[in-house]
């Protein structure tokens, strides 16, 4: 299986870049092809510019996203890693699928308006967060699900197989943290070319 990781995260060394070590560690033990574009590392431009939309409007992709849009082609999975801000995904991450899942590769349009072109692809989000499940569970959760599924990925045709949540991760005792890492690893241990061609429900805290 060939998995595309997209992972946000400004500190090395904290909770989100060690599940990412984790987590890659896992698909290269079970034989798996793993790419990871750390978005702060590469110091990613997250700006869709207007230079960007004349060139993708004369059918001319920037360099810099059709490497990109290349890269996504490659994958069989698509695991997205980073930490809830303001309810939602940093500007970084959010910036590459502005960038990245432009008209003409993600969707295009027609006179029924717009349709998918990533049916092919299954995805997978991992995302951290700084406050309690409890004070999630009152509809957030319910919300950044929606948003991922339909407003974000399921525009594209992707669809989501498993959207996970790692709470009050700065406050968390070590077996807790040994506990989301471990419920992260048994996923990926479970995945395959197979299971993940299946239609799968969505994972809802």
């Amino acid at each position: 299986m060939k998995v595309l990781i997209i992972y946000s995260n400004h500190n090395t060394g904290n909770f989100n870049h060690q599940l990412l070590d984790r987590v890659v560690k896992k698909f290269i033990d079970k034989g798996d092809e793993v790419m990871v574009r750390d978005l702060y590392k590469m110091n990613f431009d997250p700006v869709l510019s207007p230079g960007d939309f004349e060139m993708i409007s004369a059918g001319k992709t920037p360099d810099d996203i059709s490497k990109e849009q290349d890269m996504v082609r490659w994958a069989d999975l698509l695991m997205f890693i980073y930490p809830v801000w303001w309810g939602g995904m940093p500007a970084i991450m959010k910036g590459y699928i502005d960038r990245a899942f432009s008209w003409g590769f993600a969707y295009k349009t027609n006179g029924n308006g717009p349709y998918p072109l990533l049916t092919d692809k299954k995805a997978i989000v991992m995302s951290s967060l700084g406050q309690s499940r409890a004070e999630y569970e009152q509809g957030m959760f319910q919300a950044m699900n929606r948003v991922n599924s339909e407003g974000v990925f399921g525009f594209c045709g992707i669809e989501i197989i498993h959207q996970l949540y790692f709470a009050s991760i700065h406050s968390i005792t070590d077996e807790t943290r040994d506990d989301y890492y471990n419920e992260a690893e048994k996923l990926v241990e479970g995945l395959s070319n197979e299971n993940i061609g299946a239609k799968n429900k969505i994972n809802s805290p």
